[in-house]
Parts: C-alpha cells; structure tokens; sequence
C-alpha cells in the first residue's frame, strides 16, 4: 500500500533494459552515477554498503542488502541510513518500452512516523536527481564511450 512517504520516481530512458540493468547492477556504475560501494554484486542476501560525504547528523554510509534479483526486470534491495529508525526498501523495476528504450521506476519505500516523513521528503530529492541526471548522464558517457 502506498502513502506519501513513499517515493516513486518514473523516467524513460533512450537505452534497452539490458543497459540500464547493467548501470544498476555493476558496482562501478554505481559509483560513477548513484555513491561508492562496497561489496555489492546482485545475489540475493548480499549485504552491501554505500558511501556519501558526510553531513551533519549523517555519516554517510547507507547499509543495504539485496532482496530481489530478476534480470533485467527488478532489483531490490533495503536501505538503512545511521539516522534512520527503520530499514526501508528500494525496488527499481525496468520494462522495454518502443523504440528500444527503458521505462525505470525507482519505488523506495517503508518509511514510517513523523521522522519518516521527514526522511521520505530529503529522499525524494535526492532520488530525482540521481534517476533524472546522474543516471542519465552515466548512461550517455558510457554509450557514447562503447560508439568510440
């Protein structure tokens, strides 16, 4: 069940599910797009870490652990920052849409109580910029890269 605290974002991307898979799941995309990590690699039940610079009230590292792997339809995994109360779970679900492009939903969701609704607001943020820029621009250097 959905509320407001939980976060959708949907873009639609101009690159086939396999490469958008590939930018979700390899541990140096998503250090060039989403943070660095440690330890990740797209197994259920693999724990892995996820660092930011540090801000005041936050270290930094965001404590996650694959949940679900569907090549190249779904992966999730949960999401727990120090300040966070409540481990949340973040589900990106990939289809083909025409013209060889992706339609990605990210749905981060599990935030509860007023400190959730907190949280939910300063990840919405965040998730958008990731999903509508980051991604994006990783995605273009790495085609235009692979054209080369």
């Amino acid at each position: 069940m959905s509320t407001s605290r939980d976060i959708t974002v949907d873009v639609e991307l101009p690159y086939p599910p396999s490469r958008v898979w590939m930018a979700l799941t390899d541990a140096e995309a998503m250090a060039d797009w989403l943070m660095p990590v440690d330890g990740f690699a797209p197994v259920v039940g693999r724990p892995f870490t996820l660092r930011a610079k540090p801000m005041p009230g936050w270290d930094g590292v965001v404590h996650c652990e694959v949940t679900v792997v569907d090549e190249p339809h779904v992966l999730a995994y949960t999401w727990r920052g120090s300040r966070m109360r409540t481990t949340t779970t973040v589900t990106w679900t990939l289809a083909a849409a025409d013209g060889g492009h992706t339609r990605l939903r990210l749905a981060h969701d599990g935030f509860t109580g007023l400190g959730g609704r907190f949280l939910a607001f300063m990840h919405r943020g965040g998730w958008k910029k990731f999903t509508h820029n980051r991604l994006v621009g990783h995605l273009a250097r790495t085609t235009s890269k692979d054209n080369t």
